[in-house]
């Protein structure tokens, strides 16, 4: 690494600290001790020291903003907010007041929003079921149906067990997460803390309302058709904060497609514009375009779906209807251990099975801008412009351009991880030179890289996090590497065991000469009478279908 050797007179490493105990490119600090111009401060990322400044930072590089990618300079203001993002922000009050960092072979993007995670299941392996696959969670969850049930999961609430899980995903990119209560103030935001609001961590609004049970299903129920569940939650109860995250149609039956006709009928009326959708897998076009009518969002975990049920959510319906689509991990157990290794399985499942219907750009966008705007704060974080919230990411490029960096990156190509203009993780020198010291940093190896986290968490340390990992499952993984019994991305039933190949193109189990959708995986689900869903009876798959309500059309 070329920046060993020059960087070792500036390596404050036993004394640096957190991120309120030290200074952050919002503010006065001494960023990189007295660090010479052009002092390399990462490696692969290529990014030095253009000039040191005492308030503000400005990051040269290829910016990933909505209009595509951008070569130009980020600007971080005084109070922690984006002051400029243009080619050239030289005109912006403040600027030459800045430090100025620039990383070349790099592109800065906005932070991760994991827009769905029990992240208090987190610390425990995945768990191995073979090639049972399920119907409905509560086959999974409760032997419903005569289902084999997964052993019941372990939860821990401690703050350093959730700090372990929340570094796990800070380290790949995460600057928020849409989780279950028990998270901790100091590392990832928590979107849906109704029960402690300062883990919004500088945010304005209110915590989305998570709810894993919204029909009171806990006891295993199933219904194929009404709304006699349990106990269904009211709509003054279920946007009480004003945003609602629910579970509806993880399955693929009757059982789970009811839940979204239960949720959406009148007076129930659950599925609304602040309404985020997760899993949504038992839907089929007519559910799509309910949810569509609503305004609501979806939230994908392609990961989790395809591990459990061997199917997901119709995500090329959602596109066609012009449904807002997040990105989120699920859970640890059946999940994705962090949002780099998300955004694989969906970039696995577009190329090998969707016939590539997202670009990079859009599935960077269901981990960010999408997800933001799902719980209502996507006026916020999510994106790279003026006035929102500093929550960047600076990924080094190795060999990849623009939004196919993030897509492709591993968790050595984080380099710098800023939470409202302050640093949290990156690669030493750089942290040091926006200004991560203080007294409860800590350094750690990933993946040979020197990288330094900054946990602003009460009692808890970075070696105490690598004491827990040590015993719990790790924090990272390497390029080339699938983390420990990884959960599966490839669809798998009984009805279609082998995959793709030159017979059935899409994997789906259905032979391309009879497929509806030859390119695009629709196999044949209990919920649709096991065929391939065509609503509109016109032989075109809604999977493919672009009108897929129109027989006329498609």
């Amino acid at each position: 690494m070329k920046f060993l050797g020059l960087g070792a007179s500036l390596l404050l490493l036993a004394g640096c600290g957190n991120a309120s105990g030290g200074s952050t490119p919002g503010g006065s600090h001494d960023a990189g001790t007295d660090a010479p111009v052009g002092m390399p401060l990462n490696d692969a990322a290529n990014c030095f020291l253009v000039k040191q400044g005492s308030s503000g930072l400005v990051l040269q590089s290829t910016l990933l903003v909505p209009s595509g990618p951008l070569a130009g300079e980020v600007m971080v203001d005084a109070t922690g907010k984006i002051a400029c993002a243009a080619a050239s922000c030289s005109s912006t009050q403040g600027y030459s007041a800045a430090t100025h960092i620039a990383c070349t072979d790099a592109v800065v993007a906005p932070g991760f929003v994991n827009a769905h995670d029990h992240t208090t299941y987190d610390l425990d392996p995945p768990v191995d079921h073979g090639t049972i696959r399920y119907q409905h969670r509560n086959d999974w969850r409760t032997g419903a149906d005569g289902a084999t049930a997964l052993p019941s999961q372990k939860t821990v609430y401690d703050s350093l067990s959730v700090g372990t899980i929340e570094l796990r995903f800070l380290v790949s990119g995460v600057t928020s997460i849409v989780g279950t209560t028990g998270g901790v103030k100091g590392l990832a935001r928590n979107l849906a803390a109704t029960d402690d609001p300062t883990q919004l961590e500088g945010l304005s609004g209110s915590p989305a309302n998570f709810d894993t049970f919204p029909l009171g299903d806990e006891d295993g129920t199933i219904l194929t058709s009404g709304c006699a569940y349990p106990r269904v939650d009211t709509t003054a109860y279920a946007f009480m904060d004003g945003w609602f995250a629910p579970h509806f149609g993880e399955g693929i039956n009757l059982g789970a497609e009811n839940e979204i006709i239960c949720a959406d009928s009148m007076p129930i009326g659950l599925v609304t514009s602040k309404t985020a959708i997760i899993h949504a897998v038992g839907a089929n076009a007519k559910d799509v375009a309910t949810i569509a009518r609503a305004g609501a969002s979806v939230v994908w975990s392609p990961r989790s779906n395809i591990s459990l049920y061997g199917n997901t959510a119709p995500v090329t319906e959602l596109k066609y209807a012009g449904v807002n689509v997040a990105l989120g991990t699920d859970w640890l157990p059946s999940g994705s251990m962090n949002m780099l290794r998300e955004l694989a399985c969906a970039s696995e499942m577009n190329a090998k099975y969707f016939a590539n219907a997202f670009t990079d750009q859009q599935l960077v966008e269901m981990a960010t801008s999408n997800a933001a705007k799902s719980v209502g704060f996507g006026t916020q974080i999510g994106t790279i412009a003026p006035g929102m919230v500093a929550d960047l990411v600076v990924f080094a490029t190795t060999g990849n351009k623009d939004f196919s960096a993030v897509v492709q990156a591993s968790n050595e190509d984080v380099a710098l991880v800023l939470r409202g203009g302050t640093p949290l993780y990156g690669d030493s020198l750089l942290v040091q030179a926006v200004g991560g010291t203080g007294a409860t940093c800590g350094t750690l190896d990933v993946c040979n890289v020197q990288k330094t986290a900054c946990i602003d968490v009460k009692n808890v340390k970075v070696s105490d996090v690598m004491g827990t990992i040590a015993k719990s499952y790790p924090l990272f993984s390497c390029r080339g590497q699938t983390p420990p019994n990884e959960p599966t991305c490839t669809p798998y039933r009984d009805t279609y065991p082998n995959g793709t190949s030159a017979t059935d193109g899409d994997g789906d189990g259905v032979p391309n000469a009879s497929d509806d959708c030859p390119a695009v995986f629709n196999p044949p689900r209990s919920m649709d009478g096991d065929k391939q869903s065509d609503v509109d009876g016109d032989g075109v798959g809604d999977a493919c279908d672009a009108k897929p309500l129109d027989p006329s059309a498609h």
